[in-house]
């Protein structure tokens, strides 16, 4: 019995790292340090976004997927596959026209006055030039039409300055939000024997490499890939090492010669279209 207790203790702390994981990955994947003096009610705002927009979204993991193997002496080492922010379907995108479509609305319901709002596309993993900024918590014109205009795929961080009432004081605090978005189609992209299928397929055939991997020298890796329309895997590329050129080059091998079959994307007319996936493997991060 207090074996089963320990074991579930570590996995629910393992959880709450990977939601603080998360939440540095708000603006450490832009390059961006935030200077706030309300950043402890910023990072309050956030956990709630990963609660609710990263863990529940098409972007969740289980715990086995996150801590992989428990026996001592084994690498902790992750594998998860899926957008690469909290998706967002086009529709719905095109129709956004507050920053009240991106926030949770228990957040929503705190705020006083919306100061600006930053439409920003992410490129690469890192914050792109190209951005709309407006006043307060309407969306400008042009805001729209570079929303509008992004294609799947996209990712955008969207930067929201408020004030908002402290539940606690009754008084006007400085906060902010930052919520990534992935834009999807209507019906995304899947790997037909499921997501699972796939991790255990890299887990277990990545074992060689793997085992050479020194935990302090892992550093969290990113693969993109395409699915095409035709069902096909293109465009394949890391942008983010594992640190192990080696290991990175097992995993473009791997999701090459993937042996399942992958249904395209569909947008909202029923039409084939293509979708970009990302492979995160390594540790847990950004």
């Amino acid at each position: 019995m207090k074996k089963s207790i320990i074991i579930f203790v570590t996995l629910l702390t393992t959880l709450s790292l990977t939601a603080f994981g998360f939440i540095n990955c708000n603006d450490s994947v832009t390059g961006k340090v935030e200077t706030s003096s309300n950043k402890i009610v910023a990072v309050d705002q956030q956990v709630a976004e990963v609660i609710n927009d990263r863990v529940l979204s098409d972007f969740s993991f289980d715990i086995g997927t996150i801590i992989g193997p428990i026996n001592k002496g084994d690498l902790d080492f992750f594998f998860d596959f899926g957008t690469r922010f909290s998706a967002i379907k086009k529709g719905d995108l095109d129709k956004s026209r507050s920053i009240l479509d991106f926030l949770p609305k228990d957040q929503t319901q705190r705020v006083v006055l919306y100061k600006s709002v930053d439409i920003i596309i992410i490129k690469d993993d890192k914050q792109s030039d190209i951005i709309e900024t407006g006043k307060g918590g309407v969306l400008t014109a042009a805001q729209i039409e570079l929303l509008q205009s992004s294609d799947y795929s996209t990712n955008i961080k969207i930067r929201a300055d408020y004030l908002e009432k402290n539940k606690v004081t009754g008084q006007l605090d400085n906060s902010y939000s930052t919520p990534h978005l992935t834009i999807v189609p209507e019906k995304q992209a899947v790997y037909i024997s499921g997501k699972e299928a796939l991790i255990k397929y890299l887990r277990e055939n990545s074992k060689e490499n793997t085992a050479i991997v020194q935990k302090d020298n892992l550093i969290p890796a990113k693969l993109y890939f395409t699915v095409t329309k035709k069902g096909t895997i293109s465009n394949i590329k890391i942008p983010r090492s594992s640190g192990y050129p080696s290991l990175d080059k097992k995993i473009i091998e791997l999701i090459t010669k993937a042996p399942g079959k992958w249904e395209p994307a569909e947008n909202s007319k029923g039409e084939k279209v293509d979708q970009e996936l990302v492979i995160s493997f390594g540790m847990v991060g950004c």
